[in-house]
């Protein structure tokens, strides 16, 4: 069997992983501040850290909490703001750590569709007109996992509204956003509706590294401090080193030029799978997105992505099997992550998948 290529692993390549960055990074936080990082701390996380994040988002440090990658900051709201039997809101398809996790907390799922330009919010307005009020909406606005799409300008003004209508919640998780290939960038709907009706979550893995575990949320200073009691129950005390790496990229000017070469190496990647969708066989549907790391397809007719795993997988090649991110059905979706291999990887992976399923 040849070795396999992954198409299923949502991680920056090893090339968009600049350790020598993040050691100076790492030092010069010590030796500026040994006793706090070295120290216990509270569950809000590295306070210079929140203090930078609220000076960026525009808002205080009241509203900020730091969290174990944006996941966490999710499931902390699953089990302090929200109670099992909740609608929440998700699209469909979505991240499917985020189904699981609805799932596994005991969450009514509202699936809502999505549509090139993001979440049907039109799908949305229906049910709520019908009385299934969701207590939260998650959305992933810019180059969605797993779907590659983004949310239109109209979409977000639209979502916002609604949920003033209807006094739901909005939780943008945004981990992908500054990784843009092309075209200009939409404002949040969290800058459009503001913190008494949208938070918002995001993270340094996909810009920086994964495996410093940095991200954060932004919501109500009485339900942050709410996560913070949550977290401290968690955990005794955040991990202070790797956030205060992280607050020295920031302070030192040293994070846009980093996104700047990962979003780079991450355009050539998806350019050189969108090229490899001439080996699918007729009828699949994909566009290729505009930033990110995920390409979704869609296989003609009633061929099963699930079935045909095992035979990729025996072909060199695997993927995520779409019907992972949705409630039920969908079996001929599949999502392919191009951000963990090489251009040549890829272009020999699209080569094989491709086989395999024209020959299904």
């Amino acid at each position: 069997m040849p070795d396999v290529i992954s198409f299923a692993r949502g991680a920056p390549a090893p090339e968009a992983l600049d350790g020598g960055l993040v050691a100076r990074c790492a030092t010069s936080a010590l030796e500026d501040d040994p006793t706090v990082i070295l120290s216990y701390g509270t569950g809000g996380g590295y306070p210079p850290l929140r203090e930078w994040l609220a000076a960026h988002h525009g808002t205080t440090a009241d509203r900020v909490l730091i969290t174990n990658g944006s996941l966490e900051g999710y499931v902390f709201l699953l089990e302090t703001f929200l109670s099992p039997g909740d609608l929440i809101a998700l699209e469909a398809p979505t991240y499917d750590r985020a189904l699981l996790q609805a799932q596994m907390h005991g969450m009514e799922i509202l699936p809502i569709p999505m549509q090139d330009d993001g979440m049907d919010v039109d799908a949305l307005a229906a049910a709520c007109d019908a009385g299934r009020v969701p207590r939260l909406v998650y959305t992933i606005p810019n180059f969605h996992n797993p779907a590659g799409t983004t949310i239109s300008l109209e979409k977000r003004t639209a979502l916002v509204a609604l949920s003033e209508k209807h006094g739901f919640w909005i939780l943008e998780d945004d981990p992908y956003g500054r990784l843009r290939f092309e075209g200009d960038p939409i404002t949040s709907i969290y800058e459009l509706g503001g913190p008494d009706r949208v938070m918002f979550s995001s993270s340094f893995s996909k810009t920086l590294a994964p495996g410093l575990r940095v991200g954060y949320l932004i919501a109500p200073p009485d339900l942050i401090s709410a996560l913070v009691t949550r977290a401290n129950q968690t955990y005794i005390s955040p991990a202070h080193l790797p956030e205060a790496a992280v607050l020295k990229v920031c302070e030192d000017g040293l994070l846009d030029p980093n996104i700047a070469r990962v979003t780079e190496l991450m355009r050539v990647r998806r350019d050189a799978m969108a090229a490899g969708l001439v080996h699918m066989p007729e009828g699949t549907r994909c566009t290729p997105p505009e930033g990110g790391f995920f390409m979704w397809l869609e296989l003609p007719g009633d061929m099963d992505a699930d079935a045909l795993l095992p035979v990729a997988r025996d072909a060199g090649v695997i993927y995520v099997a779409g019907s992972a991110c949705f409630t039920e059905g969908h079996r001929n979706t599949l999502r392919l992550a191009y951000s963990g291999v090489s251009p040549e990887e890829i272009t020999v992976g699209m080569e094989r998948l491709g086989a395999v399923f024209r020959a299904a």
